[in-house]
Parts: C-alpha cells; sequence; structure tokens
C-alpha cells in the first residue's frame, strides 16, 4: 500500500530542501585601519557590534562546566606558563630569562581551548588547574607571567573556579607584587554572551560581545597555526572570520559560481573553518588577492543555511573585507503547520538528551526527519506512556522534524539540535 505525506508535511520537508530563488547580496564588514575592531555579523541582520579589540586582555567562557580561560592573542597580548615555581612560588616571581620561554596562545579551532588551558593532560586537568570531584571546584596549580601590548608585565594566579556557582576567583600584580588585584568573577552574569572579558590595564570586567545566539560570524585578528615553505607550524598573527560555537560551515574549491549543493560535505564546527585561508599577499603587486573558485556554506543557530563568497579584503588601511551572501536553504523563520501539538519536546533547544512528553492521549509513531527529509528514527509510542527519552548523541547539530503520525491525523514539531 502507498504512503501519501499530508500537504503540511511536505510543504515542511519542501522549506528544509528548498534552494532559494533569491539574489546573492553583497555586504561588508570594517574593522577598521589597522584592524582595530572585532566585528559581529549576523547573516540575517548585518553587522550586530562594532567592538574595540583592545579593551580586554583574558576572557572566561561562560559555560557553568568549563574551564576554558583565553587571552587576548589578537591584540598582543603574551601569556606564559611560569617555568620556576608552581602556585607556592606567587611572592618570588621574577621574569628573568622570560625570552627564552615558549608563549602559550589560544586554540585556532575551538572557542573553549584558551591559552590557559593549553598544558591540559585530559580531565580533571584543564591546563590551569585540576579539577575537584567532591567540591566541583577547579582548583588553579599554576603561575602565569602576562605580557600586555604596551609592554608591561602582570603575574597571575587562576586560583579556583567553583563550577556549581559559575564563579572564578584569579589575582594578579606586577612582577614585584605591587599593585595586587583580587577578583570575584561571576561568570553567571555573561550567560548569554560567550566570554566573561576582564582588563587587567584598568582592572575590571569588560561587557562587550553581544548575546551569543544575535551573530553568527566575527571578523577579527586572531594567532593561527602557519606553515612555512618547508611546512614547519608556528603560531603567526592573522586577520580572518571566525563562526560562532554553534555554527557549522564547510567549504568547497574549485566550484562553479553557480554551485550552490551545500550537502556535498558536512558542516564543521571549528571556529576557523572560513578563517583566514580565503586570501592571499601578492609580493608581486603588493596587494591582497582573494582566492578563486572557492565557496562557503555556513549553517546558522536557527537551521538556516547561506552561501557566503569572499570578494575583497583591503588590508591594513581599512580592514575591510567584502562578501556575497545568499539563502541557500531557509527554515528558522518559517511556522511549521501541523495538527494537534499537544506533545512537548524539552528541552528544545537540546543537547545529548531529549524528552518528549504529553502523549498520554496520542498514539502511533514518533518519526524524525534530518535536514534533507530523510528518517532517522521511528519509534512506537506505548500504550499509556507518558512521556519518552532519546538519546541525542548521534545526532549531528542542526534543525529536525519531529512527527507523531497516528492514523489519518499528525502532529509535528521542530526541535534544534546543539
Amino acid at each position: 500500500m502507498k504512503k501519501f505525506l499530508s500537504l503540511s508535511f511536505i510543504v515542511l520537508i519542501a522549506l528544509f530542501t528548498n534552494t532559494a530563488n533569491g539574489q546573492a547580496v553583497s555586504d561588508t564588514a570594517n574593522m577598521g585601519q589597522g584592524y582595530a575592531n572585532d566585528v559581529y555579523y549576523s547573516f540575517e541582520n548585518g553587522v550586530i557590534k562594532t567592538e574595540p579589540r583592545s579593551n580586554w586582555d583574558i576572557a572566561f567562557y561562560t559555560n557553568v562546566w568549563s574551564a576554558g580561560v583565553i587571552i587576548n592573542d589578537g591584540n598582543g597580548v603574551l601569556a606564559y606558563t611560569y617555568p620556576n615555581a608552581d602556585t607556592s612560588g606567587w611572592n618570588s616571581v621574577n621574569i628573568s630569562g622570560i625570552d627564552s620561554w615558549t608563549p602559550i596562545f589560544n586554540s585556532d579551532t575551538i572557542w573553549e581551548d584558551g591559552a590557559f588551558n593549553r598544558n591540559s593532560l585530559g580531565h580533571p586537568d584543564y591546563g590551569w588547574g585540576v579539577y575537584n570531584t567532591i567540591s566541583h571546584d577547579v582548583i588553579g596549580d599554576s603561575l602565569y607571567v602576562i605580557q600586555l601590548p604596551n609592554g608591561s608585565h602582570k603575574k597571575l594566579w587562576l586560583q579556583r573556579k567553583n563550577s556549581v556557582s559559575n564563579t572564578y576567583y584569579f589575582k594578579y600584580a606586577d612582577i614585584d607584587g605591587s599593585n595586587e588585584m583580587n577578583v570575584v568573577l561571576n561568570a553567571n552574569d555573561y550567560a548569554s554572551k560567550l566570554f566573561a572579558y576582564y582588563s587587567l590595564m584598568i582592572g575590571q570586567v569588560v561587557d562587550r560581545e553581544p548575546a551569543k545566539d544575535s551573530w553568527d560570524l566575527l571578523f577579527s585578528r586572531y594567532m593561527a597555526i602557519v606553515y612555512d615553505l618547508e611546512g614547519n607550524p608556528s603560531y603567526y598573527p592573522v586577520v580572518g572570520i571566525l563562526q560562532n560555537a554553534n555554527i557549522g560551515a564547510n567549504r568547497f574549491q574549485p566550484v562553479n559560481e553557480d554551485f550552490e549543493d551545500w550537502t556535498a560535505a558536512p558542516f564543521e564546527l571549528y571556529k576557523t573553518r572560513i578563517g583566514h585561508n580565503w586570501k592571499n599577499f601578492d609580493m608581486n603587486s603588493f596587494s591582497w588577492l582573494i582566492e578563486e573558485d572557492l565557496a562557503y556554506f555556513v549553517q546558522t543557530q536557527e537551521g538556516n543555511v547561506y552561501k557566503f563568497v569572499p570578494t575583497y579584503f583591503g588590508g591594513t588601511a581599512n580592514g575591510k573585507t567584502g562578501f556575497l551572501k545568499k539563502v541557500i536553504s531557509l527554515v528558522g523563520n518559517t511556522e511549521v503547520e501541523s495538527g494537534d501539538n499537544s506533545f512537548v519536546l524539552y528541552p528544545n533547544p537540546a543537547n545529548d538528551k531529549l524528552t518528549i512528553t504529553g502523549l498520554t492521549q496520542l498514539s502511533g509513531n514518533i518519526i524524525i526527519y534530518d535536514q534533507l527529509g530523510k528518517q532517522i528514527y521511528n519509534q512506537t509510542i506505548i500504550p499509556g506512556q507518558s512521556s519518552m527519552n532519546l538519546d541525542l548523541t548521534t545526532f549531528s547539530k542542526g534543525l529536525y522534524i519531529v512527527r507523531i503520525v497516528s492514523g489519518t491525523t499528525e502532529s509535528v514539531q521542530k526541535l534544534m539540535v546543539n
């Protein structure tokens, strides 16, 4: 017997796979002369915020169970693990021989993996400290020397993070111990953002980042691993495009100008999938050239897919990046037409677990479809069952459709997996 899908569900799947008929739109992000600013950009709303890069030195990832701490390496801040003592040597820190020390940098692929996490041995060791399974605190066991952009130095001790309260405790001072500051930073105050920022120069928290659900790309300067002509890697300051922690992207080259098959490769979630390698500096013309036959596709937090093609880079003179963007698959702002939506998805967005409640009066099957309309889950509702728990660890990040079919009726809801 042939099975016919309802009109509403056919329309819904079409929204997943539809390649939009809109035209490519030209836009720019301007970091200013000398790349002085960070530019937060939304595909839907354009530039969200332009913020001076120089107004912070260290920052703390706001997730409750994270111990990620980064430095402003894009502004010339350098961090060194103090090699001559553990935390018991706080009062005797000196910078004799600092020129022979190796600086530590943020990961150029993972937001959470900051410079202070680079010596991590894996859980429970997070680099700057070790997690205590009884108190749920990360206890700092290392000292650091920070070189600020003006050439001055500070000693820093990340003393503790209380994971339950999401609060960091740290202190810093001049190398000789003067001007000591003891800081308590509650990351919950900045839970809507990726990071809580702090300036060692002025001694205060800096609220600089827009809400993390408001932007897709960050145009910025940062340290990245660059390879020389012999293939040897080293960290080097670059200017590029970073994706928000909840944003996936893929890259295709060489492709024709009309290429739009964004499903031909999986989306990758690391922050520099676009990065800086879409341009190169030509020594003959002494100008920046854009890679040819190149296209990126970016999936936003709402599940929409945009084609993104860099077209211009102005360099240090104006810090301007030009690009084309085009909607390829638009689903995030579309209301789902469906029948009885009495069931509830919780949480939504979800991470690794999902609970479906409100099933008592429903019967039939729970079916989940991915963005291409492919069925990836099918489970019969047990009579009288009020809820069902699903393991999402095998689900890729993105938008899904949850459909309950019972005879000739159906209920449909959207599910976002982070």
